[in-house]
């Protein structure tokens, strides 16, 4: 990871910035390997799931800085799981789809949360990781076999499903 500096003419750093004070920029908490990020992204209008998608580093200010101007670099391999913004695209744009039940596992990370399939089409590991880097789903629950103070309930979450560490993909029933 490499980090890079950006002026910011923020409020005094003890302060968590809300989402008025930040612009443009929205909140992401990114689970890797050895650790949790919560931090500012700069969307650019896009979702973070077509962000990720695209491009290979996300580049990160974090919430709490000794200076709120420090900004960073990410790895599309080193974000295990991702809790994106809330983000509601319009209902005709979303193609119907069956929630199925999935339990993932990525690292040291176990999921457990609803997958959107398109009604007929099974889940395949090889297909998913072909297609998108990320899969998105709703109303996760985010636990850890290392870390036992990590137990989380998102309504939506990020899955790399390309990620360097081992990860398993199971629709349970």
């Amino acid at each position: 990871m490499f980090w890079k500096r950006r002026s910011s003419d923020e409020g005094p750093e003890s302060e968590r910035p809300s989402e008025d004070t930040r612009g443009d920029l929205a909140p992401v908490r990114i689970f890797t390997i050895y650790t949790t990020i919560e931090g500012w992204v700069d969307l650019a209008g896009q979702r973070l799931s077509d962000v990720l998608n695209l491009e290979d580093l996300l580049s990160v200010s974090p919430v709490r800085t000794p200076l709120d101007s420090d900004w960073f670099a990410l790895e599309r391999e080193e974000m295990l799981l991702l809790v994106p913004p809330a983000h509601v695209s319009d209902r005709a744009l979303r193609p119907h789809r069956v929630k199925r039940p999935i339990l993932v596992l990525s690292g040291h990370y176990v999921v457990r949360g609803l997958v959107h399939m398109i009604a007929g089409i099974a889940l395949d590991p090889f297909l998913a990781r072909s297609r998108q880097y990320f899969l998105p789903l709703t109303e996760a629950r985010v636990t850890s076999t290392e870390r036992p103070e990590v137990d989380e309930q998102h309504p939506a979450l990020l899955v790399n499903v390309r990620s360097a560490q081992p990860l398993q993909l199971e629709v349970v029933e």
